[in-house]
């Protein structure tokens, strides 16, 4: 059963339950938020979320701001209103405010060419790396294959990964497809650089933190030795189990989602955007910049985990750092994240002024956040309220059932029986990829081991003919299939690995 069909099922499903499942109508003068304290903790026992921070943002006042459950899981130290979590791609609607800011002086516009500001900017497609604008960079249109793993656990500089972005495949014409990208935004930063002569970091620092009060908040991983206070990502193991792991540095791409804040200070963050980039008297951003922002650039197709998260919507778009979608005839404007450990949520409702902040230390807790925006929004505009977290637990049951069949059909795949055509030491060696960079596979006790940039180290396990698959030493990677390919002259001269598709990397 596709995606679109299990969405329209769930629905109608949570629709017939209603009568059972939904509260009374809210009695005039009813408090909204009254009770969500506990329905907040039983979601999380129902998600298995170790701690969450939540603020909620209605006019220009912080009416909720709140933290349940603890930092790590295996401690006692509670999570409140002020505690540090990654808000990862959430990050991205402050770089398209940073651009806002430069519009707005007139430093540069929303649809200037790319190569007038980072003349070195190179794709892989001559035509894509004339005509990209500004604007491109923060739409996830340009067609560029998704390439994370240039950046994630690669070691590389900024400067490092878009030099690497010329090699970086184009799989859609530009302004076609959203094809969601993160190497892009690191393009935008660098524009940041270029235009302001300030780093991301720092323009984000003087231009939105400062004015904010969000000194707690922090665009790099250092900073957070220094600072009390701070939750500990966690992730879900195979055996189902919860595992604190230690923060991912992407320093690297921080422009796509290095930040790290608390849900107090993005609640002002949160204010500034619902007054249209004003913030107690101030203008930080003109309002047309910041519609601008808020307006759909390109349309995404209501499928896979974006339909699952965003299951009762008419429209999917995305604007600049933000997608657009509606509930109960309402536009919202929202934005996750996710990096290893964390996952964030901020969401808006311009029309009716209220917005809130859902952060989490649990990798891939989307269904939590999701069901608890779409509860809030019952909440806030009375009447009914549909089963939510029933919803979002059937419909993320469904895709992980989907990822077991699949994991099924790649173990019935296997062939018993065979063994490497070479010697295990003939397949040690150096291979990269223009892109990629280098894996370095020795031989070590009997067996394979394999590096892959600066996070990626493992052993690799036999698994048939000439294919071998990985286990990364870090429990946050997943396991990965490496394929040798033996020339003519019967030494290994190729290794295919499944990375976004298959890569080869040359022997060296």
């Amino acid at each position: 059963m596709n995606m679109l069909r299990i969405r329209e099922c769930l629905v109608a499903a949570a629709a017939a339950l209603v009568l059972l499942l939904a509260p009374a109508t809210l009695a005039s003068g009813q408090d909204p938020l009254a009770g969500l304290d506990e329905t907040i903790q039983e979601m999380m026992e129902d998600w298995s979320v170790p701690g969450v921070g939540i603020a909620i943002v209605q006019g220009d006042d912080i009416t909720y701001a709140k933290g349940f459950g603890v930092k790590r899981i295996d401690g006692s130290d509670p999570v409140d209103e002020n505690t540090i979590f990654a808000i990862g791609s959430s990050s991205k609607a402050f770089t398209a405010a940073a651009i806002a800011m430069l519009v707005d002086e007139e430093r540069l516009s929303w649809d200037d060419r790319v190569v007038d500001h980072l003349p070195t900017f190179q794709l892989s497609d001559p035509y894509i790396t004339r005509n990209i604008r500004i604007r491109d960079l923060m739409s996830h249109n340009t067609g560029l294959l998704r390439g994370d793993r240039i950046w994630y656990a690669s070691g590389l500089t900024r400067t490092e990964i878009l030099d690497r972005v010329r090699h970086q495949p184009v799989t859609f014409p530009l302004r076609s497809t959203f094809q969601y990208n993160n190497t892009t935004w690191i393009a935008a930063g660098e524009v940041i650089k270029a235009v302001s002569g300030m780093s991301w970091d720092d323009f984000v620092a003087a231009r939105i933190f400062r004015p904010l009060g969000m000194a707690r908040s922090t665009t790099l991983i250092g900073p957070l030795a220094r600072l009390d206070n701070v939750a500990e990502p966690h992730i879900e193991t195979p055996d189902g189990e919860l595992m604190a792991v230690p923060y991912r540095d992407i320093d690297n791409a921080g422009p796509a989602g290095s930040i790290n804040s608390s849900v107090m200070q993005v609640a002002q963050w949160v204010r500034l955007q619902l007054a249209l980039g004003e913030y107690e008297g101030e203008r930080l951003i003109s309002e047309a910049a910041v519609n601008e922002m808020h307006t759909g650039q390109m349309f995404i197709r209501p499928e896979g985990l974006w339909s699952a998260v965003f299951p009762a919507s008419d429209f999917l778009l995305y604007g600049l750092g933000w997608f657009l979608t509606d509930y109960r005839n309402i536009k919202m404007v929202s934005h996750g994240g996710n990096i290893d450990g964390m996952t964030a949520l901020v969401v808006m409702v311009p029309e009716r002024d209220y917005g809130w902040v859902i952060l989490t230390n649990l990798n891939g807790a989307n269904g939590f956040t999701s069901a608890l925006t779409h509860h809030l929004v019952d909440r806030l505009e009375g009447g009914e309220q549909l089963p939510w977290n029933e919803v979002m637990k059937e419909t993320f049951a469904e895709l992980e059932e989907q990822a077991r069949a699949q994991a099924r059909q790649v173990e019935e795949g296997r062939v018993e029986g065979t063994s490497p055509t070479l010697p295990l030491a003939e397949y040690a060696g150096t291979y990269k990829s223009d892109m990629y960079g280098e894996i370095v596979v020795t031989e070590e006790d009997g067996g394979l081991r394999a590096t892959f940039g600066a996070g990626f180290e493992g052993t690799l396990g036999h698994w048939h003919y000439d294919t071998f698959r990985s286990t990364w030493s870090d429990p946050v990677n997943p396991q990965e299939f490496l394929r040798f390919e033996i020339g003519t002259d019967g030494q290994v001269a190729v290794l295919h690995a499944e990375i976004e598709g298959s890569v080869a990397f040359t022997r060296r």
